[in-house]
């Protein structure tokens, strides 16, 4: 008799209750391969037993390692040695597959490919919409090289072109925008690489990923924080609360022991949205952020001894408040779709002039993509507080907007964001904003910027 038939035969160990879910494992063989291939299972593991119900007493599926269905347990009976995945993870895993099943047929539905996909999230900034992204889920998630050369490349280019920017030298105008627009679309670049890389990711590349050396000392995602961009800063946050328990060491570690401000936040909020997220991360990620460091380490900026206090008020904020902050910011969300959309025409469909006309789906992304800085100024702890706790339980694709919202709202200004945020990095780093030039031009002559106007009309305003 085959393993198949035999495992058909022991349904009847089953309660009918559990029966629907054993049949359904059985027909699905795509998610019987996801589940042993996130598994993890011993080199000698040559079977492995699926938990219909949680609490370690049956019944169960016993599954061989090439997939073939072996036998059912009853309730009480023994799985002897066998590796055992929870009904916890099992569910977790079908929600994964079904959402790559979701991302495969809407790419084929809109006919787009793994080239067009990865030039969208290069090149569209925030116009990538969340079509796009569960798209590229699905298709480029496998892609780890891939996804972190986008990453790591961009990366390098910002810390490139922001020091230039930052210089005494006088930039012709044209050249200045080209370089602002790089810096945007580069930031998003790296934003949308890192959240497709993350969400799709397998438990063991995570696990693996996770005990590179390096990450006792620097986090990648610190490139994200160092933007201050708050699009970029919480999401951030967001990787660090999706890769969770594997990571919790790191970050543990880094907060302790950061020297600079960016390490510090990059640190803290990553904690903040562990704890918020994992209930079973809670209590040592939020004692983390209270417990004592000594102050004044060596080569230690002067802001991050203050940085510990306010993190440790972060923790007791979020104890007592999350619900009240979780409501604060999804109002916060729908103000900003609001502000997004105030000049739509009132035929458009999305024009919603009332708060609670906005709908579910855009709250989320409305609130994520407010364009702040999150690392200065007085207001950037309270955004970050509301933003963290709306992040921690979001999914990745919350925070994009439909494709037809970012088509109604138009084509963003990339040179614009790019701009603002060299400013937010001058003043993270504490670098004035006088730039000495050569001779000023006279008030009546033609403006060096090429423009026509003379001089007072034009740059000399």
């Amino acid at each position: 008799m085959g393993h198949d038939e035999h495992f058909l035969e022991r349904l009847d160990r089953v309660h009918r209750d559990q029966v629907e879910l054993a049949l359904g494992l059985y027909r699905d063989h795509e998610l019987v391969r996801a589940i042993l291939s996130d598994a993890r299972l011993p080199p000698d593991a040559e079977r492995v037993a699926l938990a219909l119900e949680d609490g370690g007493g049956g019944p169960h599926v016993v599954v061989a390692r090439n997939g073939a269905f072996v036998t059912c347990l009853g309730e009480g009976m023994s799985t002897g040695s066998l590796p055992i995945i929870s009904r916890a993870h099992l569910e977790g895993l079908a929600v994964k597959t079904e959402r790559v099943r979701e991302g495969l047929a809407l790419a084929r539905k809109r006919g787009v490919n793994e080239s067009q996909l990865l030039e969208r999230l290069e090149q569209a900034g925030p116009a990538v919409s969340r079509e796009d992204f569960v798209s590229a889920s699905a298709l480029l998630g496998p892609a780890v090289p891939l996804l972190t050369g986008i990453y790591v490349s961009w990366a390098q280019a910002l810390e490139e072109i922001f020091p230039l920017l930052h210089s005494s030298r006088t930039w012709a105008p044209a050249i200045r925008k080209r370089s602002e627009e790089s810096i945007a679309r580069g930031a998003w670049a790296m934003a949308h690489s890192a959240m497709v890389l993350v969400n799709s990711a397998t438990r063991e590349w995570v696990r693996e990923w996770a005990e590179l050396p390096a990450h006792e000392n620097l986090s990648p995602w610190s490139f994200l924080t160092m933007t201050s961009a708050f699009p970029f800063v919480i999401r951030a946050a967001w990787l660090a609360g999706r890769l969770g328990k594997p990571m919790i060491h790191s970050y543990k570690t880094r907060f302790t022991k950061a020297i600079n401000s960016i390490d510090l936040r990059e640190a803290g909020w990553g904690l903040a949205c562990m704890g918020l997220r994992h209930a079973s991360l809670r209590a040592e990620a939020f004692r983390a952020l209270q417990a004592p460091v000594a102050s004044g380490g060596s080569g230690r900026e002067a802001w991050v001894d203050q940085g510990y206090t306010y993190f440790a008020e972060i923790a007791r904020i979020l104890e007592a408040k999350e619900d009240e902050l979780r409501a604060e910011g999804n109002q916060l969300g729908r103000d900003f779709v609001l502000v997004r959309t105030d000049w739509l025409p009132e035929t458009s469909r999305y024009s919603f002039r009332k708060r609670e006309r906005v709908p579910d789906d855009l709250v989320l992304p409305g609130l994520f993509d407010g364009w702040h800085d999150a690392n200065n100024g007085e207001r950037s702890a309270d955004l970050m507080l509301l933003g963290v706790v709306a992040a921690a339980r979001a999914r990745a694709e919350d925070f994009y907007f439909p494709a037809s919202m970012l088509h109604a709202i138009g084509p963003p200004d990339l040179a614009v964001d790019g701009e603002s945020m060299v400013k937010m990095r001058r003043k993270l780093q504490g670098i004035s904003n006088t730039v000495r030039h050569g001779e000023r031009p006279g008030r009546n002559d033609p403006c060096p910027c090429g423009g026509g106007k003379k001089y007072k009309k034009c740059h000399g305003r």
